[in-house]
């Protein structure tokens, strides 16, 4: 059913309406009995749990017999009644009078009482009174809108790769937050008096993705993906007050005024994700933390869920009430394979979008869990990207990026009461209105805010405006194009189903850093290899085994694994079709936007592992990283005979023919290579290797120590066994500071 249809379905649930039923014998009473009538039933449509409901009816004549019906179990005479649970209720009335009876009822949401400091979380767009601003990554801006008038009344340069902002405040000037992952910094703009930015440099490397302010006021925290950080910086100062490292990659982040902090952390192992509770006793105090592990789905493949991790958490939501947290991902599907269970990976069972649901115990000092009913996986949709709830925390709104549409949930059941299509591209952050009856949704490679009317789900959700946010578009059309296709799996084309995307496996233009059973494509245990910085190298071979020689034979996975109906038209698919045949270049402008978009990411980034310039330790540092180098450069470890030049690789193709190498990595799940005997690899550049492991092929080596000492005991992939433990741990802090930086 449509999205209007899928409203209608809901809103007797949803809607403040009511209903008047006549049961029983029409014909006029007997004897004179006067006739049965009943009124409206009336009362809030909101209550909240544990707190009496009190609901108002009249009736006619007044003998009659009266009986609520509460929709949870309970019913009796009473008119008042307190829900132990919440949810959404249709509660009834009936009346009796003799042979008479007459039922009226209406719809009523229990919710949790929202705390009095409402909780806060990271994300791309945010309101503030009149004034909605959302970050523009690509262009490295800020644009403000007029939330009232849906127009745009500024657009302000920040810095470089803005991710997300806040609001903060400090005495009588309010201040918006932006971190700068591009930039490693995070500005701070006054609002009040519009004075100079206040700008904080982060270290470099760190890359700051998440920031929000607590709802105690005065400071902000904020979330260093590589940097394995969260600080706290006080409102309006560029000063660290406090730093706490915890589990690596933290991203998204949520402030609960009882003194939590949620941190999701962005990228899952094989082992499955996790999440950090901090404790914060008084505003900017990061004092103690604690993990939750996500382990993987297991046992649910089939059309509508699949096994998997909980994949690129960009953002957890806690509810208004604070009794629970909400976590959109990608649960990629890491545990199948025909090498791992000897079934098969299919177009709906290797990612999907995902909610998990975590339940906050009132105990600040205790950790979250995963409510009772598990994760709620959504059909034929891929990766969710973010979500905000209603006000009152009844309903719950959930972008799905690669999809282009809005999920409507019943917060409690998590059952569907509605859906935007057509949203926009990328989705990647929503917003209501104080009243909720407006929704903004950040449709990021649109580079539009769309504004839906939602006051009444019941009668749709008209789009009000389509506002721009970029004057000056910063990508030419085609990389716009290529980065646009790159995350719609709602193309048919790209996929079936809108369950995949190229983003579904390289987020921001990297890996996810999951190794996938690829046995059923020919292939055997693939670990995902980055796209970023590929840009700025000779193309040379592409994948581990050397399978493709150009961007533009990734038609190949879009009309297999992923189902699309694919780019090429089918002439050219039959001259062209295979891969190391004839180019597919020039064939389809789909798949060269494609692949001007892949030759785009051309920087790695900065390394976190290099100390900040000037610190007392650098010198030291960079005598062990030199030892380092001229390890990796002497003839007798041989690592720079295949890791060379400045790309760090000797990847080519001679003759169509990919130059691999056998280094004694291949066992028995590394499989073949285009269905035929593995020989060898294709040797992968060494330049980011601080934000891609576990490394080799397979992802069997967890650290850079277990390449060179666990998985190479013959010496087959460089001699290492003379090396001693300083001369390993020089070795690797050279590797892994092989950044944008290094020449």
């Amino acid at each position: 059913m449509g999205p209007r249809g899928e409203v209608s379905r809901w809103a007797l649930v949803l809607g403040a309406v009511s209903i008047a039923i006549a049961c029983g014998d029409e014909a006029a009473p007997s004897g004179g009995a006067p006739q049965l009538s009943l009124g409206e039933l009336t009362g809030p449509e909101v209550g909240y749990v544990g707190e009496p409901v009190c609901l108002q009816v009249e009736v006619s004549p007044a003998r009659a017999e009266v009986s609520y019906v509460w929709g949870d179990g309970a019913r009796g005479a009473e008119p008042c009644h307190a829900f132990e649970r919440p949810g959404h209720f249709l509660v009834s009335v009936e009346a009796r009078a003799g042979s008479q009876r007459r039922t009226a009822s209406r719809a009523l949401a229990i919710v949790p009482r929202p705390l009095a400091l409402p909780p806060t979380n990271s994300a791309t767009l945010t309101i503030s009174g009149p004034s909605l601003f959302v970050v523009n990554a690509d262009a490295g801006s800020v644009t403000e809108l007029d939330v009232e008038r849906l127009r745009v009344i500024r657009e302000t340069p920040v810095c470089t790769n803005p991710r997300t902002l806040a609001l903060g405040s400090q005495g009588n000037e309010r201040w918006l937050a932006v971190a700068c992952q591009g930039s490693d910094e995070l500005v701070q703009l006054p609002l009040t008096s519009g004075g100079a930015p206040v700008r904080l440099s982060l270290p470099r490397g760190s890359a700051p993705y998440g920031v929000t302010a607590d709802p105690r006021g005065g400071v902000f925290y904020v979330s260093l993906t590589f940097g394995g950080e969260v600080v706290s910086v006080p409102v309006g100062e560029a000063r660290i007050q406090a730093r706490l490292w915890v589990a690596p990659e933290p991203r998204g982040l949520a402030a609960l005024p009882d003194g939590r902090v949620l941190v999701t952390h962005w990228r899952a192992s094989q082992q499955g994700s996790r999440l950090t509770q901090i404790e914060v006793r008084s505003p900017g105090e990061l004092t103690s933390w604690q993990e939750l592990s996500l382990p993987p789905d297991l046992g649910l493949n089939s059309d509508t869920d699949n096994d998997g991790v909980l994949s690129f958490m960009n953002q957890v939501a806690p509810s208004p009430s604070g009794h629970q947290a909400w976590l959109p991902a990608l649960k990629a599907n890491n545990q199948t394979g025909l090498f791992r269970t000897g079934r098969d990976l299919s177009f709906d069972t290797t990612a999907r979008a995902v909610l998990g649901v975590l339940e906050l115990p009132s105990d600040v000092g205790a950790a979250p869990v995963e409510r009772r009913g598990g994760r709620h996986a959504f059909d034929d949709l891929d990766y969710a990207s973010a979500v905000v709830f209603s006000p009152n925390g009844a309903l719950a709104y959930v972008a799905i990026s690669g999809s282009e549409r809005v999920m409507i949930l019943d917060a409690f059941s998590l059952n569907l009461a509605g859906s935007l299509v057509e949203v926009g591209a990328a989705p990647d952050g929503l917003a209501l209105s104080a009243a909720g009856d407006r929704l903004f949704v950040s449709a990021s490679l649109s580079r539009s805010v769309r504004v839906y009317d939602v006051s009444d789900l019941k009668v749709g959700s008209p789009l009000l405006a389509d506002v721009s946010v970029v004057q000056q578009e910063p990508l030419s059309p085609q990389v716009l194009l290529g980065k646009q296709l790159f995350h719609r799996a709602a193309d048919p084309r790209m996929s079936k189903s809108s369950y995949l995307s190229c983003a579904s496996c390289h987020q921001d233009g990297e890996g996810d850093n999951l190794t996938w059973d690829f046995s059923g494509r020919g292939e055997g245990l693939r670990g995902t290899i980055p796209l970023a910085g590929r840009g700025s190298l000779p193309l040379g071979a592409l994948h581990w085994s050397g399978n493709f020689d150009e961007v533009q034979d990734f038609e190949l996975d879009i009309r297999g694994p992923q189902q699309g109906a694919g780019f090429l038209a089918e002439s050219h698919f039959a001259q062209a079709g295979p891969s190391l045949g004839p180019p597919k270049a020039g064939l389809s402008p789909e798949l060269d936007a494609l692949a001007a978009y892949v030759r785009s990411l051309a920087r790695f980034g900065v390394s976190p592992h290099r100390p900040p310039e000037g610190a007392a330790i650098e010198a030291e540092w960079l005598a062990t990283r030199r030892a380092g180098e001229a390890l990796f450069f002497a003839a007798e470890t041989g690592c720079s005979s295949c890791h060379a030049g400045s790309a760090f690789t000797d990847s080519e193709l001679v003759d169509g023919v990919p130059r691999l190498h056998d280094v004694g990595t291949l066992g028995a799940g590394s499989g073949q290579r285009l269905g035929e005997p593995l020989t060898g690899l294709d040797t992968p550049t060494l330049r980011g290797l601080w934000k891609s492991a576990p490394y080799l092929h397979d992802g069997s080596a967890h650290t850079l120590r277990d390449v060179l000492v666990e998985r190479n005991p013959d010496d087959r992939h460089g001699t290492t066994s003379h090396l001693s433990e300083a001369e390993l741990h020089a070795l690797t802090v050279y590797l892994l500071t092989l950044d944008d930086l290094e020449p």
